[in-house]
């Protein structure tokens, strides 16, 4: 039977039947609401468990429905060792979330990972700072990802990496000659001194680091530690990304809510590494032709952050200053 809505006359004036009807809907929900809210959202778990399309891929049930499988594997630190044992379980194709499926096939990785294919980063890159600027690994848009790539990829071809290998030499005698000191230092037992190789090895990779982006040492090896926790605060960033990176709207509750900049403890510009890529930056303005984005009282060097400051006054539009920090403070 059909039925005509007309217009329908209220004290207020004249309404039509679409308002009408929303309101009323509206009402019945504010009133109802208790038992509204959770039918909408058992609803919901049973379309993407058996309406969505991706409903005839093996996984988790809790994949199918949340990403809440997502947050506890990668929180866990032993999300590889989960994939591995879902493919080994369901094979090469698996549901790890209500939108998101696992690959486990040489030929699917070549098709996927390669540009223009339409396969995009998601926004899980978007939780890694700074999200104003992003930089080559997180930029999601292929066209500015080649853009910025372009300029990025100069100071780390081998004609750069030969200019400054002199001072990454300096930089393993320093190296040397701290292990050599321990060395020779006096035995804690027959066996002699003990020492964290993989601690040293980070402290002089940071160090090279420091040398090839900014022309100065981070001081890690100088000093034996990782200075002012910076390498710590490092893998507490990424822990966080990681997870957080699982449901990137939480992000805008937690590090991108203006009050966390209210906090010094947690602000990401305090950090070491991140305080000195902005020093840096500051140091070598005004940028002009003559010094090329090389530190005016440095030693000539063309390092990093001089090959990204020259590819920025060639094109500012394309390759802003904010790009040129994003880089600089990504490559540690």
């Amino acid at each position: 039977m059909a039925v005509k809505l007309e217009s329908l006359e209220t004290e207020k004036g004249t309404i039509s039947p679409v308002r009408a009807l929303l309101s009323g809907l509206l009402a019945f929900v504010a009133a109802n609401w208790v038992t509204v809210i959770p039918l909408l959202f058992a609803l919901r778990l049973l379309y993407l468990r058996y309406a969505s399309p991706l409903r005839r891929y093996p996984g988790p049930f809790l994949a199918s429905v949340s990403r809440l499988w997502k947050v506890i594997s990668t929180a866990s630190g032993q999300t590889h060792w989960d994939h591995v044992r879902l493919h080994n379980k369901y094979g090469p194709v698996v549901r790890i979330a209500p939108n998101e499926v696992s690959l486990a096939s040489p030929e699917a990785a070549r098709t996927v990972l390669s540009a223009g294919k339409r396969f995009y980063k998601t926004d899980f890159y978007a939780v890694f700072p700074p999200p104003e600027n992003p930089d080559i690994f997180t930029e999601v848009r292929e066209h500015v990802h080649a853009q910025k790539k372009k300029v990025a990829n100069v100071p780390y071809s081998m004609a750069a990496m030969q200019q400054l290998s002199p001072f990454i030499d300096d930089t393993i005698e320093v190296f040397m000659g701290r292990l050599d000191g321990i060395a020779d230092g006096r035995a804690d037992h027959a066996k002699g001194p003990t020492v964290d190789l993989g601690a040293w090895l980070h402290w002089f990779a940071f160090d090279v680091l420091g040398e090839v982006a900014f022309s100065r040492s981070f001081g890690f090896l100088e000093q034996g530690k990782d200075v002012e926790d910076a390498i710590l605060t490092i893998d507490k960033s990424q822990t966080y990304n990681g997870i957080v990176g699982q449901i990137p709207e939480v992000d805008h509750l937690l590090r991108r809510n203006p009050l966390w900049a209210l906090i010094p403890a947690l602000s990401s510009k305090n950090a070491l590494i991140t305080r000195m890529a902005l020093e840096e930056l500051e140091r070598r303005k005004p940028f002009d032709k003559e010094t090329d984005g090389r530190w005016r009282a440095g030693d000539g060097r063309q390092d990093l952050l001089a090959s990204l400051i020259k590819g920025h006054m060639k094109d500012p539009e394309k390759f802003g200053e904010g790009d040129v920090f994003a880089i600089a403070h990504g490559a540690m």
